[in-house]
């Protein structure tokens, strides 16, 4: 981990949680998923369920992506990218493995677009609801993209689940068409850039220490028990 350029927040107090992680992803990244699976049992192996407090943030992982045409995943992958098809299905079938190893699901035939639209109705809920009720709806609709539960470039699939975040179909619908909220958008995705980074995920811990990418379970373990003894110490003392 590398300490962030990003302002410090005052002090947390007692009743809030001992660690805040926050994430920039985006709905379609395999490794956001694995890395958000391994930080969620890294939580849980070292009895943080409590004091850790999990925000995402918006950041695209292609931005060339088209906004009114679905394609497949690994068809996009061998058009945009360049890859042969073979290498792709083999890079899938990896990513699957370890999503099996922590018990999750993960569907390797995907459909791919734009997820800009996705992360306006995000900043939406964010802006009413707080940012705890857009972590939800967006990791949620993450979860089930990649277990194939649910379709995010489905206009009644993202509207429903805004809605069940407590977002009115009206306000849901202006964002995820781009009539709102794009320029809260940008400017997490510019926030994220002047820490340094080029992909996602990338994560904050306590508004202090930045880590790229899905760091193994064990690293996630010993981020978060070093900086929750820390802030123990800095609470203890104040």
């Amino acid at each position: 981990m590398t300490d962030s350029t990003r302002p410090a927040t005052s002090s947390q107090s007692a009743s809030e949680p001992l660690v805040t992680v926050d994430v920039w992803t985006d709905v379609v990244c395999p490794w956001c998923y694995i890395g958000e699976a391994r930080l969620h049992d890294a939580i849980a192996a070292e009895g943080l369920q409590d004091q850790v407090r999990v925000r995402a943030h918006s950041f695209e992982l292609d931005p060339t992506s088209p906004t009114d045409t679905v394609h497949d995943n690994v068809e996009h992958l061998v058009t945009a990218k360049g890859m042969p098809e073979e290498k792709v299905r083999e890079m899938e079938g990896q990513i699957r493995a370890m999503a099996q190893e922590l018990g999750r699901e993960y569907v390797s035939d995907r459909p791919m677009a734009n997820t800009r639209g996705i992360h306006r109705v995000m900043q939406a809920i964010s802006e009413t609801h707080g940012g705890q009720a857009a972590t939800d709806f967006f990791l949620g609709l993450q979860r089930g993209y990649f277990t194939g539960g649910a379709n995010p470039f489905d206009e009644a699939t993202v509207i429903a689940e805004a809605v069940e975040a407590g977002l009115s179909e009206e306000v849901a619908r202006a964002a995820l068409a781009g009539r709102t909220h794009d320029d809260a958008v940008e400017a997490e995705v510019r926030e994220a850039a002047a820490m340094g980074a080029r992909g996602v995920p990338f994560f904050l811990f306590n508004d202090t220490y930045t880590a790229p990418g899905a760091l193994p379970l064990e690293a996630f373990r010993q981020a978060l028990r070093e900086i929750a003894d820390e802030a123990r110490s800095e609470r203890a003392q104040a």
